[in-house]
């Protein structure tokens, strides 16, 4: 089975295992490229079996602190609101309390998505899927919705009590972004999915394999991805921060990598204009290389456009292209994402030793 860009559906959980730190293969049953499910349809398959897994083994409870007026004493009473009421006639206490329930962060999260799914996703999700949610939503019906649009996913901390939270709101944020489109096989638009989704996940793991490679292979290549500082004296407060995907640097040498997930790489103007790289994507990553270098001189700096591989813009001649300018190395290679896991593995690393080694 294969996704947008000719990317085999094995591959895409491969990426996605690296960027998350967790085993999809534990979670998944059957032969990927027998499979003639979309990719949507196995992210909402996966959640599926999270969220009957979650409620048989008891949703996560949290203390939640409330200041009520009731009529029987719980927690501590506060004692000059309580007087106001006693002076108006009320019986009522005004208390203070904690109660241990699940109406907390996490379940709100996956009850979003669940009720997503159902209400706002139309052809998206199956008949069969639907009576899954339906099943096991239900059980969350006293927990409160939230905005997912709100959710600052990267802020989520997990402890021991939760940590078996940490599939399904993965697999929550996967449906949220939407990170990846569906098969060619669709009859049907995904409004919600744009490019910027594709690219964010080949832009972390790039980056996530570099940085391992780069930690058991080399004892002095490190990763950074912080932004950098522009060749002035002085900015104004509207200029904008420069922001690298990748740079991989030693004592001597240092790689900018920009990343880049689009559907056509050479592109022309017009039907009979010769196809080209993409100009703002060269300017862009000289713009890199050129303020690095201004500010790092003992480093010998260079910088790459890495591009996903597509089926027809994967031929020799345009797998890896090496230009000298202003005496800086400036390459542009393809990343073929629809070769085996190993073969992956082997392109990414023979780029980072051209480099290092």
């Amino acid at each position: 089975m294969y996704l947008y860009k000719t990317i085999p559906i094995k591959n895409v959980f491969y990426m996605l295992s690296y960027i998350s730190n967790l085993r999809f293969d534990d979670i998944i049953q059957g032969d990927f490229t027998k499979s003639d499910k979309t990719l949507f349809e196995l992210y909402i398959d996966l959640f599926c079996n999270e969220l009957k897994q979650l409620v048989q083994s008891g949703l996560y409870k949290n203390y939640i602190n409330y200041d009520d007026v009731i009529y029987t004493v719980r927690g501590h009473i506060e004692m000059s609101e309580t007087a106001r009421l006693k002076s108006r006639g009320s019986n009522a206490v005004a208390c203070n309390f904690d109660e241990f329930i699940a109406d907390a962060p996490f379940n709100s999260i996956v009850k979003s998505v669940i009720e997503l799914l159902l209400f706002r996703s139309g052809k998206l999700v199956t008949l069969n899927q639907k009576k899954k949610l339906h099943l096991w939503g239900s059980y969350f019906g006293d927990i409160s919705s939230l905005s997912l649009q709100a959710v600052d996913w990267s802020s989520i901390v997990y402890n021991r009590q939760n940590i078996r939270y940490r599939m399904i709101l993965f697999l929550c944020q996967l449906i949220v972004e939407s990170l990846l489109l569906s098969t060619d096989k669709d009859e049907f638009d995904l409004p919600f999915i744009n490019q910027a989704f594709l690219y964010n996940i080949f832009e972390k793991f790039v980056y996530q394999y570099c940085k391992e490679y780069c930690k058991s292979t080399y004892n002095n290549v490190y990763i950074s991805h912080e932004p950098m500082n522009w060749c002035s004296e002085k900015l104004g407060p509207l200029m904008p921060k420069m922001q690298p995907d990748i740079l991989l640097y030693s004592d001597d040498k240092a790689l900018i990598i920009d990343t880049k997930f689009y559907e056509q790489i050479l592109v022309s103007r017009n039907s009979t204009s010769k196809k080209t790289y993409r100009s703002s994507h060269l300017y862009q990553i000289f713009t890199y290389i050129m303020h690095y270098s201004y500010n790092n001189p003992h480093l010998d700096t260079s910088g790459m456009l890495l591009y996903a591989g597509t089926e027809t813009e994967l031929r020799s001649e345009y797998r890896l292209q090496t230009h000298k300018v202003c005496n800086k190395s400036l390459d542009v290679e393809i990343l073929d994402l629809s070769v085996d896991i190993s073969k992956i593995k082997e392109q990414l690393n023979l780029m980072i030793q051209r480099y290092f080694s």
